[in-house]
């Protein structure tokens, strides 16, 4: 019998140095990204297909699996010309709470583009 994981990030698993890899890794991917779309149990991104890419989002994974291991992670890749699909997942309290954080993630990039227009 699996043990519920409790759905509370923690980034205080991180060095200083990891917490900056995790936020510049997360922000490449981001200029990378060709969509997201809300499905049943998560989000699902389309991220270029290239190597260097795959790379980017495996290392996040990597990152990401330690603060927030009541998240499930998917990654569907084939050849280079075909998009990256990657697959943000978990229970529905673990879908709130990454509505809450895609939330804020929108309301950060709308109001520093707001900044940057004024």
């Amino acid at each position: 019998m699996s043990k519920e994981i409790a759905v509370a990030c923690c980034h205080t698993v991180f060095t200083k140095e990891q917490r900056v890899e995790y936020k510049n890794t997360w922000y490449e991917l981001e200029k990378r990204k060709l969509g997201v779309t809300e499905i049943e149990n998560g989000y699902e991104y389309l991220f270029f297909g290239d190597s260097d890419t795959l790379r980017l989002l495996n290392d996040w994974v990597s990152l990401e699996r330690k603060c927030c291991p009541f998240l499930n992670f998917t990654v569907s890749a084939s050849h280079e010309e075909t998009p990256i699909l990657f697959q943000l997942t978990g229970n529905e309290e673990a879908k709130a709470f990454l509505r809450n954080e895609f939330n804020e993630n929108i309301n950060m990039l709308t109001l520093n583009e707001d900044i940057k227009m004024q």
